[in-house]
């Protein structure tokens, strides 16, 4: 039997108002399941640093020498895939270095034919020391804290906070520490929850 008009636009309405309903739960469904992809990837790469640094005298790659396979001497330039390629048994494969949000970058299929900067998600604290829960050791790249003019680096002391761009979650971010934590931020409040030690400057080498 076919549908009359008033029967058609009926169940039109009725598909348009349960779209209404549902997609944007779905779309806030979707968003969460990222965030907490992006939270494991940084877990992930917390504890490869935990364990590079179990092998090394308890020191993370940027306090260890070229010479003895760390990465101190390059961490002034600001690059950041240098200390990921150290840590690449630690690391297993180069995805986890990327956000599943993250479109504007791309994945590296390699630790060594092809990794760069342009593959990484997330920024890296230099100053970072193993095992300290109150000191940032990554977080997401999207900040909107710059550098200084002449420098790569971007200084984050005390007092200081850190907010995002809406360019991977939507001005939130997820901050990785010392330890192995790892803590979601938004940019309402988000200085909140970084302890960052009276007289320490942290310097972020951002992809």
């Amino acid at each position: 039997m076919a549908f009359t008009v008033t029967e058609l636009m009926i169940t039109v309405a009725c598909v348009a108002l349960l779209a209404a309903v549902f997609l944007p739960t779905l779309a806030k469904s979707k968003a969460r399941s990222s965030r907490i992809s992006c939270t494991n990837c940084m877990k992930q790469i917390g504890l490869a640093f935990r364990c590079w640094a179990i092998d090394n005298n308890d020191h993370l790659p940027m306090q260890v020498s070229v010479t003895n396979g760390g990465t101190m001497e390059l961490a002034a330039s600001g690059l950041v895939f240098p200390h990921f390629q150290v840590m690449s048994n630690e690391l297993s494969t180069p995805k986890i270095l990327l956000c599943p949000e993250d479109k504007n970058r791309s994945y590296a299929t390699s630790f060594t034919d092809n990794l760069t900067d342009k593959n990484l998600s997330y920024f890296l604290n230099i100053d970072s020391l193993q095992g300290d829960g109150s000191q940032l050791l990554s977080g997401d790249r999207n900040i909107t804290n710059r550098a200084f003019a002449g420098s790569r680096l971007v200084n984050i002391a005390k007092g200081a906070t850190i907010a995002w761009t809406k360019e991977i979650h939507s001005e939130q971010g997820n901050l990785g520490f010392g330890d192995g934590s790892v803590l979601g931020f938004s940019n309402r409040g988000v200085g909140a929850g970084i302890q960052i030690p009276d007289g320490v400057t942290n310097h972020l080498a951002v992809p």
